[in-house]
């Protein structure tokens, strides 16, 4: 959306709901548990991916709920997006150069949600999630520390994945809802 639309447009429920969600999983996010050696790595890959998690478990409960559900689901993902065009535009990158970087960022963003919402709606979705974090992790070595977060972090996004099943709409869009604990 432009800037003038931007500037002088209502903003419309859907818009803010979407930011009210994408600060509370933006600070549950940056939780240190999920950073260190053997997890996701402290920079900006490692923090999207956490953030993407989260959003991935968001949008699939969204898609129960029809229209709205995929208005509030566009809304989040414009919100995420507008972040992530701020946070560049903040290193003094010109419109050129955001428009380079964000496209690869977007794509990442599309893979790991596509993939992690295949993952909850697998049969064993504990599993599939290992398997897909066993190959996203960037640690190219299969130390016994990676493999036991692989197993804690599958647990934790099925966990929430299953904290938002019964929620409607509203207590998303509201946010009334809690993280499950990410063991140490």
């Amino acid at each position: 959306m432009g800037f003038l639309n931007k500037l002088f447009r209502r903003e419309d429920a859907a818009t803010i709901d979407a930011r009210r969600i994408y600060a509370k999983l933006m600070a549950q996010s940056r939780h240190p548990n999920f950073y260190s050696q053997g997890r996701f790595s402290d920079d900006y890959d490692g923090r999207i991916d956490v953030l993407t998690l989260h959003i991935a478990a968001v949008l699939s409960n969204l898609n129960r709920f029809g229209q709205n559900g995929e208005r509030l689901g566009q809304a989040l993902f414009d919100e995420m997006k507008d972040d992530f065009e701020i946070a560049l535009r903040e290193e003094a990158l010109s419109d050129a150069s955001v428009k380079k970087r964000i496209q690869p960022m977007i794509s990442l963003f599309y893979d790991r949600v596509k993939r992690y919402a295949e993952a909850l709606h697998e049969e064993n979705p504990n599993l599939a999630l290992q398997s897909v974090f066993s190959e996203t992790l960037s640690d190219t070595d299969i130390s016994h520390d990676k493999k036991s977060f692989v197993a804690k972090i599958a647990y934790y996004v099925e966990a929430f994945d299953q904290a938002l099943g019964p929620r409607s709409i509203g207590d998303i869009a509201l946010t009334n809802f809690e993280f499950p604990t990410l063991p140490a």
